[in-house]
């Protein structure tokens, strides 16, 4: 035994982790014992080799159950951690099976100070007569109400532990560390951490398991969030720089003239008679203004035509009270289903054509600007 102090000050005694021949440290609770067994039956049943009470060979550490793949190739602790542990400790241990190329998965009854601090699975223990099953350490991605463009992790509910340590070994599951804002895991109802993973005296999870595509998601919305961060700095500097970054347009030259080559039917209206602006009220998007005659021959005015490139993607169909074409380079393709009025362009092929049926758009280019009349009929072969 060996004296320690815990981070909160309590003394007390702790087997020394390279004393196997204490007669008191082999004893285990009726928990810890069963646990074990599931832990091995489970890695059995995906044609894993399971052993119990595996050691390194400088006995640095020494596993509750041994999976092995078929092959030899993967090995994964799966240890049954029942009993109190620090945070630092439990990372210590976890560390010291990462040098040995030897990956690991904690599981527990409660949730304790060092739950979710490395790869960790809480579980209610089956004594009901339902088995044992996952109550807290797997998480996914989705939207917490449908006008949402953020996701946030939510639980995953009523997986067995024999499903969840088939998962791991198989790789369907991974831990991850959450990159983005959401570093939470939230009852879709309450909006708060669910109760069964974390108790009164523990603080929220660093670490869960879960998929690959939901840690994609992930980063995904860490790198948008990213990306808007520095698109706002750019905008504040220059907003065409910021422009240019988001529609990664480089040629503004070329995007206008595809513009007004297209949108132009009057060949006597120079390019005075057209502003072309960056504009805040359609989503900083590049705005193509012209005059629209009144038809009394002296009063015109000056509306936009089509707007290039706003920032609309991920807000859904509602971006503005009336309709004015909308124009994205042909690599937003797949961006743009929720979206009506749209024009695709090719600034290398010198192409513009609207992915609506050719009179639905002019219609709704009518309204805007009366003089508008698409002159190329044919849509390119884009594939």
């Amino acid at each position: 035994m060996v004296p320690v102090r815990s981070p909160l000050g309590l003394r007390f005694f702790r087997h020394a982790p390279r004393a196997p021949r204490c007669s008191l440290s082999g004893g285990e609770s009726i928990d810890h014992h069963l646990l074990k067994l599931e832990l091995a039956h489970a890695s059995r049943a995906v044609g894993y080799h399971a052993e119990y009470e595996v050691a390194a060979p400088d006995r640095s550490w020494r596993a509750d159950v041994m999976a092995t793949s078929p092959d030899g190739a993967q090995r994964m602790a799966l240890e049954a951690q029942l009993s109190p542990i620090t945070p630092e400790d439990i990372q210590q241990r976890t560390n010291r099976y990462e040098q040995d190329g030897v990956e690991v998965c904690w599981f527990g009854l409660k949730p304790r100070l060092w739950v979710g601090t490395v790869p960790s699975i809480l579980l209610n223990s089956g004594h009901e007569g339902g088995g044992w099953s996952v109550s807290a350490g797997i998480a996914r991605m989705t939207k917490l109400d449908q006008d949402s463009s953020f996701q946030q992790w939510v639980p995953v509910e009523g997986v067995s532990l024999t499903d969840s340590v088939a998962w791991i070994l198989t790789g369907r599951m991974r831990p991850h560390r959450p990159q983005s804002l959401a570093k939470s895991v939230l009852e879709q109802v309450s909006r708060q951490w669910p109760s069964s993973w974390v108790g009164q005296n523990s603080h929220g999870w660093d670490v869960w398991w879960t998929t690959s595509s939901h840690i994609e998601t992930d980063i995904q919305q860490h790198n948008d969030y990213r990306e808007q961060v520095h698109l706002a700095i750019l905008r504040a500097e220059s907003p065409l720089k910021a422009f240019r970054v988001r529609a990664k347009i480089e040629n503004i030259s070329a995007l206008e003239k595809l513009i007004l080559k297209q949108f132009n039917n009057n060949a006597m209206r120079s390019l005075a008679d057209f502003q072309i602006r960056l504009d805040s009220n359609y989503a900083d998007g590049l705005a193509f203004y012209g005059y629209r005659w009144d038809g009394s021959g002296t009063m015109r005015d000056l509306k936009p035509f089509v707007v290039v490139c706003p920032d609309i993607l991920d807000r859904g169909s509602q971006y503005w009270t009336h309709s004015v074409p909308v124009a994205f380079p042909v690599t937003y393709r797949d961006r743009l289903e929720n979206i009506k009025n749209v024009w695709l362009f090719d600034l290398e092929k010198g192409a513009i054509w609207p992915i609506e049926p050719k009179k639905s758009v002019t219609d709704a280019a009518l309204e805007s600007w009366k003089s508008v009349k698409p002159t190329d009929s044919s849509s390119p072969d884009m594939t």
